[in-house]
Formats: C-alpha cells, sequence, structure tokens
C-alpha cells in the first residue's frame, strides 16, 4: 500500500537513491543493545556521540564497538521484500540509481556483496558529512548532473527523511509496520514495495 502526502509525481523523478540498512535490506545493527555497550540511552545519536568523545582513544574505542555491531548485522542481511524487484524495475526505467548510508564502507559492501545488489554508486558516511546533512545527495546529484528536486530518497528513518527534506529533494518513507510520528513530512509513505512498482507510470 502506498499512502500519498504531497502532489509528487513520480513520473517527474530522474533518479533514485536508496537508504541501505531497513530500507533495501533486513541488515539494521542491534542499535539497543549497541546503546547499552556505548552507556547511551535510547533515540541518542551513536555517531553524534563517538564525536563527543573527549580523547581520541576513547573514540577510537567506541568506533571499534560500533563497526563490529555494524560488521555482524551486515554478515547476516536478507533482502527486503520487493526491494530487488524494485530495483529491476527502476532499471529498466534507465533511471540512474545510488545507495547513500550512514553505515562504514565495510558493513555496507558486505552487504551488498552478500545480496549482490546491482547499485554501483555507493556513498558510505566516509565519503559525506553523514545523514541527515544533505552533502550526500548533492555530491550524487553533481554526478547525475541533476536538480535535487529531481530525485526520489527512498528510507525507512527520520535521518532519511531530514536528508531529503535538508536536500530539497522528495521521499519516500518504508514504514511496513508502524507509522511513525515523523511520517506525515514524506511525500510517500510505502508499506510495501510490490506497490510501489505498481503505482510508478509505465
Amino acid at each position: 500500500m502506498i499512502t500519498r502526502l504531497s502532489e509528487l509525481k513520480l513520473q517527474d523523478i530522474r533518479g533514485v537513491i536508496f537508504d541501505l540498512d531497513g530500507t533495501l535490506a533486513h541488515s539494521n545493527p542491534d542499535f539497543a543493545g549497541l546503546r547499552r555497550e556505548l552507556g547511551i540511552h535510547s533515540g541518542t545519536d551513536i555517531l553524534a556521540h563517538v564525536e563527543s568523545l573527549s580523547t581520541d582513544e576513547e573514540r577510537a574505542q567506541a568506533l571499534e564497538i560500533v563497526h563490529e555491531y555494524e560488521r555482524q548485522s551486515s554478515l547476516k542481511a536478507s533482502w527486503i521484500d520487493g526491494a530487488r524487484e524494485l530495483i529491476e524495475c527502476l532499471r529498466a526505467k534507465s533511471l540512474p540509481l545510488a545507495i547513500l548510508t550512514r553505515n562504514m564502507p565495510e558493513a555496507a559492501q558486505i552487504t551488498i556483496d552478500k545480496l549482490g545488489i546491482d547499485i554501483a554508486l555507493v556513498l558510505t558516511r566516509y565519503d559525506a558529512q553523514p545523514k541527515p546533512h544533505p552533502e550526500g545527495i548533492h555530491l550524487i546529484c553533481q554526478q547525475w548532473q541533476l536538480a535535487p528536486a529531481e530525485i526520489l530518497y527512498v528510507g525507512d528513518y527520520l535521518f532519511d527523511l531530514q536528508t531529503a527534506r535538508n536536500a530539497g529533494s522528495h521521499c519516500a518513507l518504508y514504514c511496513p509496520e508502524i507509522i511513525p510520528d515523523y511520517a506525515q513530512a514524506a511525500d510517500l509513505l510505502v508499506s510495501c514495495y510490490h506497490s510501489l512498482i505498481k503505482a510508478w507510470p509505465k
């Protein structure tokens, strides 16, 4: 099912950028366990916490914990239902595709290789300012020579929605179960990728 929350016309979209974990793949780290191990509260931005640590040694230790959680979750990655078919559908329409993730490069590549995700352009948090900063979308737009307003960003979390808004792009929020409070700022709510494929103009 798709819920339209804006006047967005899918036929006007010229490129699609995906989040990775929780959007294309079941590969989200155990964030609750990670926060417990780092000693931070639920909802705290993990990367911002690491950056806030006072010494290089503390930051390095915290990052190694984060990296291990990311690696372990990527090793268990599986496709989200309909995501592979959506990529194939958009490829058939000759739309350029990219991935913009907050993940680290090694973990992202593990997931991409494990699932055989056919998207070559991948930006991680080491290639651009981490989401919700819009730099990643802007860098991809420069490569594609497209305006941010011609881009649909597909993600599953608040940071994805904020990134699209900050960049001046459109956002499809994947929420297969519970619709979060912040969802109202999205252009599309997508509970099933098969519905999004059907909704895309032929």
